[in-house]
């Protein structure tokens, strides 16, 4: 079995928690649109799916507005990216980024620092070598509950993150997995750190766990989906500039 294929097989386990979802085909390459989360409509999109995905699982009680959304969000080191399908939001996930260097005002926290202090500070610090590192924490990486069963968003999802870590000139990526979740970030080459620990917001426990830019280009290589080509990484530039893009270029 390739590499691609026993983690497409472990995708699963990666979204176990979403229940009574109602299950709809699998999406196509066709149709499949992204926009980052700069204007007010496509942060609501990014937070409702956020809601109903947490909501689903137990893990929110269910807010008034239908938004789930926190102060990080407002902060300059943070930025979310919503999928649509046919002008439909379905998944979304939020990049928060650690850089300790001087003069950078709110970039100096993220929600990994305030939960696992310790670690994550040690890591930007460069500890031991004392080289200071900047860290992307990947966060909110949420499926609309009608798309739960759909796998291919996973992997659409890590698309964009590797997009973003290019993009942010990023050392190290973490992410605060939920425990039944660690065996598929393994498969995506991240290493436990610790924990653990309950996480900000939300009902459950989540283990911090890290993976080098060594380990994002063997995710790259191993999945295409992840990485993308050269043409396709270019035509993802106006992503930045708040433009809607396609996940997939046509042929």
């Amino acid at each position: 079995m390739s590499s691609l294929q026993s983690l497409q097989t472990a995708a699963p386990s990666a979204s176990r928690n979403f229940v009574g979802a109602r299950a709809r085909p699998q999406i196509q390459q066709s149709g499949l649109t992204a926009r980052l989360a700069l204007d007010e409509q496509t942060k609501r999109d990014a937070y409702a799916i956020r809601h109903d995905s947490y909501l689903s699982g137990g893990y929110i009680d269910p807010r008034p507005d239908g938004q789930f959304s926190d102060a990080d969000d407002l902060k300059p080191n943070s930025q979310s990216v919503v999928i649509y399908q046919w002008g439909e939001p379905v998944a979304s996930v939020r990049l928060c980024i650690l850089d300790l260097a001087p003069g950078l005002q709110g970039w100096d926290e993220i929600p990994a620092s305030r939960i696992f202090p310790d670690e994550v500070l040690g890591m930007a610090r460069g500890e031991p070598d004392g080289q200071r590192k900047r860290l992307v924490e990947i966060n909110r990486l949420v499926r609309h509950p009608d798309y739960a069963t759909n796998y291919q968003l996973v992997f659409v999802l890590f698309r964009f993150v590797s997009f973003l870590l290019m993009s942010a000139k990023a050392d190290i990526m973490l992410s605060c997995v939920r425990r039944n979740h660690t065996p598929f970030y393994k498969r995506m080459h991240f290493d436990y750190v610790a924990g653990p620990r309950r996480y900000a917001g939300v009902k459950f426990e989540t283990n911090l766990m890290s993976c080098t830019m060594g380990g994002v280009d063997l995710i790259r290589t191993e999945m295409p989906i992840v990485g993308a080509d050269r043409k396709t990484i270019e035509s993802y530039a106006a992503l930045l500039a708040g433009e809607t893009v396609s996940v997939f270029l046509e042929d």
